[in-house]
């Protein structure tokens, strides 16, 4: 599939532009190599102007992975012993305790308005260029791009700041209300979205299609009443069909293909991809934190991983034995790459599920000794150990959007009151995910009786699992202030289904006001 770095790819790293700096005040000085004479003309000349917003989505599977992740009920990164403390910001995040200084919270809301800094930028340049099919084109798709960084902004923090062009004046831009930010986003990608390409192929990988508009669409609208107050069920259906209807996508035959190290454009299920490449797209993690220190034997790694990041029993049980997803998870007798049982400093790796036993005194350290807290927890390999990893980076490409979440979003909304579509066409999307994890099982897929609200929810745990949906959703069904391992249940404190304005930012722009239940 990959393995070759496509004119795409490279491309990804000639931009001229220097990245965004500011979280909320876009007034640095921009370094361009153009004139009047060099306007870009050519799409390789417009691929290469454009690249800067590219490398920075990889900012992602890092800042916004840990945002997205570490609060949820999927994930768990205890203290093991003096492991994984981390000054106190992993179990912050797990109990929900994160302050306005707290450092992923500042450095997520940093990468995304660099982010979007970068994209008004590159539209300050590609708007003076000649006009042409190819200029039009390209607009729309930084304008997506920007659309995309704004809906994770929005999901996150809620009353953001909306800048929408370079300005090397000195004004701060002040705080809008999440609504109006999600209309300014719905707007803008309904807008650009006929100018963007059909296409789904080498050429495209990478960049936002029309379908990627219309899943992101799709995705705005399953969320609408909670960022607007005012739900759009038959939009998400209208959306979710112009994917699925343009024979573009087709499901994998095996679920765990589309995550394997050597993914890329010919994968037939995702929508909108991050590529990386452990030595010159990095930024793919994921492997040294919910590896056990030993897998380096089994996934025949150049380094030791860091053992962290693990399931909760709860989540791991939702996983039937039957179930073709469960294979994402390691548990039980670990071996390694010739099948033996694999040893580690002298100790068989054995991972426990549910070993998860704190420390005399301690609400989040589960010790550090080699046959106790380092083997607790079912460990997700659901992007396969890449063994060409080169340090810490892997060169899995990130999926971000794929059909099966269309499909699942289109049963939802009928579920929720989508007149779109009938119950029967919603049993019949949500079974396309649901055939494929239990191929023979036909007493496990959905009827119109069983297919029921808790039943998407539990379906869209067992099925993305680390695609960074799992908060939004627990928010969506009204779950977020739920009980998980060692966190007790926060009723009254709903207003944590934002994060808060970062205090960083606040001092640097006094015209942004905290969300509401936050201390100044």
């Amino acid at each position: 599939m990959k393995k070759r770095f496509s004119k795409i790819n490279l491309f990804l790293f000639a931009g001229f532009l220097l990245a965004g700096q500011s979280c909320t005040k876009f007034d640095d000085k921009m370094y361009s190599a153009y004139t009047e004479d060099t306007f870009p003309k050519t799409p390789e000349q417009f691929i290469a102007v454009t690249g800067p917003v590219y490398t920075a989505a990889r900012g992602y599977f890092d800042n916004y992975f840990s945002l997205q992740s570490a609060g949820t009920d999927e994930v768990i990164i205890p203290t093991r012993g003096g492991d994984w403390f981390d000054g106190g910001k992993w179990r912050d995040m797990h109990y929900h305790t994160w302050s306005a200084s707290h450092e992923v919270v500042q450095n997520n809301w940093d990468w995304g308005f660099n982010a979007i800094g970068t994209c008004n930028r590159v539209l300050s340049v590609l708007e003076k260029a000649p006009e042409s099919e190819t200029k039009a084109q390209t607009i729309s798709e930084i304008k997506a791009m920007r659309a995309w960084y704004y809906f994770l902004m929005l999901d996150a923090y809620g009353n953001i700041p909306l800048v929408t062009s370079f300005d090397s004046g000195t004004e701060l831009p002040a705080t809008t209300p999440r609504a109006e930010v999600y209309q300014f986003v719905v707007q803008d990608l309904e807008e650009n979205l006929p100018n963007l390409s059909e296409d789904k192929s080498e050429a495209t990988y990478g960049r936002p299609t029309k379908w990627f508009a219309h899943t992101l669409l799709a995705r705005l609208y399953l969320n609408a009443q909670v960022y607007s107050g005012t739900a759009n069920w038959n939009k998400v259906v209208e959306h979710s069909d112009a994917v699925i209807n343009s024979g573009k996508y087709a499901l994998e035959n095996d679920f765990l293909t589309q995550f394997k190290p050597d993914n890329g454009a010919s994968n037939p299920e995702p929508i909108f991809s991050i590529p990386y490449d452990a030595s010159r797209a990095t930024g793919n993690t994921l492997f040294n934190r919910v590896l056990h220190y030993g897998h380096r034997q089994t996934f025949e790694l150049s380094i030791n991983p860091w053992n962290g990041w693990s399931a909760q029993p709860a989540y791991f049980d939702l996983f039937d034995n039957a179930d073709n997803r469960k294979k994402q998870w390691l548990f039980g007798q670990q071996y390694n790459s010739t099948g033996q049982p694999l040893d580690y400093n002298g100790l068989n790796v054995v991972l426990d599920p549910y070993a998860y036993n704190l420390l005399p005194g301690s609400d989040f350290d589960i010790g550090g000794a080699d046959d106790g807290g380092r083997l607790a927890g079912a460990r997700c390999i659901k992007y396969y150990p890449d063994k060409n990893q080169i340090s810490n980076n892997a060169g899995n490409d990130v999926v971000v959007f794929r059909l099966a979440d269309v499909l699942l979003m289109k049963a939802e909304a009928v579920l929720r009151g989508a007149t779109a579509a009938s119950v029967t066409q919603a049993v019949d999307a949500a079974n396309q995910v649901r055939k494929r994890a239990f191929p023979i099982n036909p007493e496990k897929h959905f009827t119109a009786s069983t297919l029921t609200l808790a039943a998407i929810y539990k379906e869209r745990a067992l099925e993305f699992t680390f695609e960074l949906t799992r908060r939004t959703d627990m928010i969506r069904f009204g779950k977020w202030e739920d009980a998980q391992l060692f966190k007790p249940a926060n009723p009254g404190e709903e207003y944590k289904r934002l994060f808060p304005i970062p205090a960083r930012a606040r001092a640097n722009n006094n015209k942004l006001d905290q969300n509401p239940g936050y201390n100044l």
